[in-house]
């Protein structure tokens, strides 16, 4: 999986939709589209912003490894841990 996919799985797991990424990060619903659909190459800035909403997956979202010893983990980790 590589760093925009990884970015798009958060995105999925979280429900997040465009609108409310451009509300929470400053960067437009446009960009998040193009970056989602691939159509952009996801830069340092939208990785951060995720990273800031979502602090749990920052270490797996930029190396795509888990630490769950410290509480970084990946949006399926996420999950099966809540069932």
């Amino acid at each position: 999986m590589n760093i925009t996919e990884r970015l798009n799985a958060v995105i999925e797991e979280e429900g997040a939709n465009r609108p409310f990424l451009e509300k929470q990060t400053g960067i437009k619903a446009k960009r998040w589209s193009n970056v989602q659909s691939g159509q952009a190459k996801a830069y340092a800035e939208e990785i951060e912003a995720i990273a800031k909403i979502w602090p749990e997956y920052s270490y797996w979202l930029v190396t795509g490894e888990e630490v769950a010893e410290v509480g970084q983990v990946s949006p399926l980790t996420k999950r099966a841990n809540k069932n």
